[in-house]
């Protein structure tokens, strides 16, 4: 044997796996940096298991220990590695056509790798043009395991479908075929020195020993073939092939290099029912391919924490930027539009009034987000009424009516008009009223005159249909208003209190698009909250209904009744008559908004909403007709 050319031979394949590693690095680096060293340690412990177990077991352990470096993880490597190995059959089956054509030999490794080939293509070409259907079937096929398993099998597809994608959108190709090319000419050459440097030796004989159909790990042929001497040396080539690739990967670790994993994750969520959840939102194709697309765009800055959201069509999550907590609310299409007036609301009045700091935001192409900062000693006013003391939390509640009162006049905008009150009139109420009249959800309750909600009886929506209908009686409730820039979703979750603010709160999530847009909407929103109930009825679960029956397990605090009492109280001795009744007819128009938004998308629970609606419509007909005036909504006090 000549050790030389052995040796030569030794040094020329590792290079070549050295661009195997660049090539592989490529795929990854379009979402994380990858440090050579690692990627070159995994290879070479990949290999010295290939060397020893058949069906490259190898690539697995690749998998598992890079993972582990990676921020992307396990199914996200082995994905990658998978395309890496792809892209090897199409260039084996190449080779084997070319020595099938010249010697007329291997015909079956020819038929076996072309066929593979083929296979490949025709089920990558499948998935593409059948995506929705295949999508769906990996989702059924991944439901039948546990949500670990189900979570594994669906990071591997997703993050397969994405390097497939991102190798045709994003990776430079010229890059990409230029280190294959490398790769393989220098596995070539390395085993035509091989070859050389034993006798009776060829080119195809060792490239077969690699890769033909009959050859399994040099190991296992070494054993197969009684560790004749020819295959003792193939082994042993394989396994200093593997030490010099450690070795390499040794010395590059002394590199000086950025320990910071730097990019993006290509799925942003840390939590793993979270990611489980967008995983499953994508392969039953239940958001459009642009959603998903652009939900990544906008969040590959960031790491998701959890999900933050309320009853908007915004989403608001709880991420980590740059190091630093944040919150980040974002909206597509016309949904992105009205989100866009939030932060508009937000800047204009960030000198007038207490209100979150926007960190960063961004509007394009009906896309929009904004960052909040993340306070750790800010408390919503929810928790903040039911850990401190009352007397805490009716200042915080009286500064923010005063407050906005006096920002209010002083924008002072024009009196409430007729033709406006009608557009209020014609989108905000009557088309309302129609949608839950029409909900099928919601038909049984509706074709009675009385609803019993938890044991007691009130008139039915439909008994002040005549007047709720009426623009006339709505006109001369409304005729007063006059129009600011208002905050337009003034309830207790939005705002959050915080001692470091010179009067212990600041506002969050505005709501532009009211169309009357009146300071007693605002105000109304607080009488949604206090009078009507709606945290407690947002956190209840369960409803059941029997024909004009409504019975839902649903709490409601001393603190919300004593605050109701002073909330009514401050109102009566602030306001005239006439106004105190447009703010409490107000509720009633955001408990009609809301309902709408319920049954299409809570509709489980829209039997629940649409009780707290008709308690509250009776509770405000009887509050200002003078008959038997109730404090707040019955429920449990506790």
């Amino acid at each position: 044997m000549n050790i030389l050319m052995f040796l030569a031979a030794l040094a020329v394949i590792t290079l070549g796996h050295f661009f195997r590693i660049r090539r592989w690095k490529s795929f990854i680096s379009v979402y994380e940096d990858s440090h050579d060293s690692d990627l070159m340690f995994c290879t070479g412990i990949g290999y010295l298991v290939d060397n020893v177990l058949p069906f490259h077991v190898g690539d697995i352990v690749r998998a598992a220990i890079i993972g582990k470096k990676l921020k992307n993880g396990a199914a996200f490597s082995l994905a990658v590695i998978i395309i890496d190995r792809i892209l090897d059959v199409f260039v084996v089956a190449f080779i084997y056509g070319t020595i099938f054509f010249v010697s007329g030999k291997n015909l079956m490794n020819f038929i076996f790798f072309t066929g593979f080939s083929a296979l490949l293509l025709f089920f990558l070409g499948l998935s593409v043009t059948f995506s929705k259907r295949f999508k769906k079937c990996v989702l059924v096929f991944s439901s039948i395991f546990n949500t670990k398993i189900q979570l594994c099998i669906l990071e591997f597809v997703w993050s397969f479908i994405c390097t497939i994608r991102n190798t045709v959108k994003k990776i430079d190709k010229t890059k990409l075929v230029l280190r294959t090319l490398c790769m393989w000419s220098c596995y070539i050459l390395s085993y035509l020195m091989y070859s050389n440097c034993l006798k009776n030796t060829s080119f195809v004989d060792v490239f077969n020993n690699l890769f033909s159909i009959d050859s399994y790990s040099p190991f296992v042929d070494c054993v197969r073939h009684g560790f004749s001497h020819y295959y003792f040396i193939f082994l042993l080539f394989n396994f200093l092939t593997c030490v010099s690739i450690i070795v390499v990967a040794f010395f590059e670790k002394f590199k000086k290099c950025s320990s910071e994993n730097k990019g993006e994750l290509i799925i942003p969520y840390t939590n793993e029912n979270s990611c489980l959840d967008f995983l499953k939102i994508y392969f039953s194709d239940i958001r459009d391919k642009n959603y998903i697309d652009r939900f990544l765009e906008i969040n590959k800055d960031v790491i998701i924490l959890r999900n933050c959201s309320a009853g908007s069509n915004a989403t608001t999550l709880q991420c980590i930027k740059s190091g630093r907590m944040v919150y980040r609310k974002y909206a597509f299409g016309s949904d992105g539009e009205k989100l866009f007036e939030q932060v508009k609301w937000l800047q204009n009045n960030k000198d007038q009034l207490y209100v979150t700091e926007i960190l960063d935001a961004y509007q394009k192409n009906n896309v929009c987000y904004y960052d909040m900062p993340y306070l750790g000693d800010s408390i919503g006013l929810f928790d903040y009424i039911h850990s401190m003391p009352l007397e805490s939390s009716w200042r915080i509640m009286e500064s923010v009516v005063s407050d906005l009162e006096s920002n209010y006049s002083k924008k002072y905008s024009f009196k409430a008009d007729a033709d406006t009150i009608r557009q209020y009139y014609d989108k905000k109420i009557r088309s309302n009223i129609d949608k839950i009249m029409n909900a099928h959800v919601l038909s049984e309750l509706t074709n009675y005159e009385k609803v019993v909600i938890n044991g007691e009886t009130y008139d039915n929506l439909t008994m002040f249909l005549d007047k709720l209908y009426s623009f006339d009686f709505w006109k001369e409730i409304f005729e007063n208003d006059y129009y600011s820039d208002i905050h337009g979703d003034l309830t207790v979750e939005n705002i959050v209190c915080n001692i470091n603010y010179p009067k212990g709160y600041y506002l969050i999530d505005p709501n532009g698009g009211n169309i009357h847009s009146s300071p007693n909407l605002d105000y109304s929103k607080l009488l949604q909250s206090l009078h009507g109930n709606y945290e407690f009825f947002m956190h209840t679960a369960k409803v059941k209904v029997n024909k004009n029956e409504i019975s839902f397990k649903i709490t409601r605090t001393t603190s919300y009744d004593v605050l109701y009492k002073r909330l009514d109280k401050y109102l009566k001795d602030t306001f005239d008559a006439k106004r105190v009744k447009s703010i409490y007819f107000h509720e009633i128009v955001h408990w009609l908004r809301l309902m709408p938004y319920k049954i299409n998308n809570d509709s489980d629970r829209a039997a629940m909403f649409y009780a707290g609606l008709v308690m509250v419509v009776n509770d405000i007909f009887e509050e200002f007709d003078n008959i038997d005036k109730r404090i707040g909504i019955k429920a449990c006090n506790v």
